[in-house]
């Protein structure tokens, strides 16, 4: 009972920073970027000096003897999936916050910004297979049903498969979709799957990350645990050398990340534990609309 009290308290806490958020910061960034599906008919009004004559509508200026125009609305509606890596690695941080923490208030931000837009929003959990998937819906409390759902899953799997994921997307979602992707993408063979499904979706990959997997501090012999793995190595931090060796494979490996994206057309929304994670997320929205 002291756990679920937790969890609820910690929705509600996360609910109200993130609606701040979006009613503050984001209510037009994700509108100007996710318009919707096209333009439909919704009515006729008479003609007034500077509309564009290519919408008149001639049936009703011949029945009526006066010009009239054709009226179109946006289709707003449409799908997001939010999928979440809970591979064991997520529960890594070095200040206050875990990745996998972080991951939900930006999760929560991102799903109220659709909601809000009147879009339906659906979650999937993935590690090394599917943990969850809750179907797409509108509203408040789907919304923390959602936020509910990621911040009490216990996975089973401990690994990272995004193959697994874009698959399983692939197949319960036929029709395009925006699909965000928060993971700290320390896996293998996730180029092409992920490549794939951003021909079928509008996939934006968000990375999340903690600065200490880039740089060891000096702390002397120390046991580094992978935590997918359970693989354990013991590591002389003092050495100079060996600190430099660990910067260039993790510079090594953000670099492929990179190269990877953006052979597919993907840019990515880096988000760095113990630092603001809303500008990198504004930031990304208002590059994409001037593109657009």
């Amino acid at each position: 009972m002291a756990r679920t009290d937790e969890v609820l308290k910690k929705v509600k806490e996360i609910e109200l920073v993130t609606r701040r958020l979006v009613n503050d910061v984001m209510a037009g960034q994700y509108h100007a970027v996710f318009k919707g599906r096209g333009m439909s008919f919704d009515s006729v009004r008479e003609y007034q000096p500077g509309d564009d004559v290519r919408l008149i509508d001639w049936n009703v200026t011949a029945r009526t003897g006066e010009p009239f125009v054709k009226k179109f609305v946006e289709e707003r509606e449409l799908t997001v999936l939010i999928a979440v890596d809970l591979s064991a690695s997520g529960v890594f941080g070095t200040v206050e916050q875990s990745k996998r923490e972080m991951a939900a208030e930006i999760a929560a931000t991102l799903a109220f910004s659709a909601i809000q837009n009147n879009d339906r929003v659906g979650l999937v959990l993935f590690s090394d297979r599917i943990e969850r998937y809750i179907p797409p819906k509108k509203g408040r409390s789907h919304v923390l049903r959602v936020i509910l759902e990621l911040l009490e899953a216990e996975p089973k799997g401990h690994g990272t498969d995004i193959a697994v994921a874009c698959d399983y997307l692939s197949r319960i979602q036929r029709k395009r979709a925006v699909v965000f992707f928060l993971s700290d993408f320390l896996a293998d063979d996730w180029g092409r799957p992920l490549g794939v499904a951003a021909r079928r979706h509008d996939v934006v990959p968000v990375v999340v990350r903690d600065n200490a997997e880039d740089d060891l501090p000096d702390l002397g012999l120390v046991p580094l645990e992978d935590a997918e793995s359970g693989e354990i190595l013991w590591l002389d931090t003092s050495s100079r050398s060996g600190r430099r060796a660990f910067a260039q494979l993790a510079g090594k490996q953000r670099k492929d990340r990179e190269r990877l994206l953006r052979r597919h057309g993907l840019e990515p929304i880096e988000a760095t534990v113990g630092e603001p994670w809303l500008p990198a997320l504004v930031g990304y929205f208002r590059r994409r609309a001037a593109r657009q």
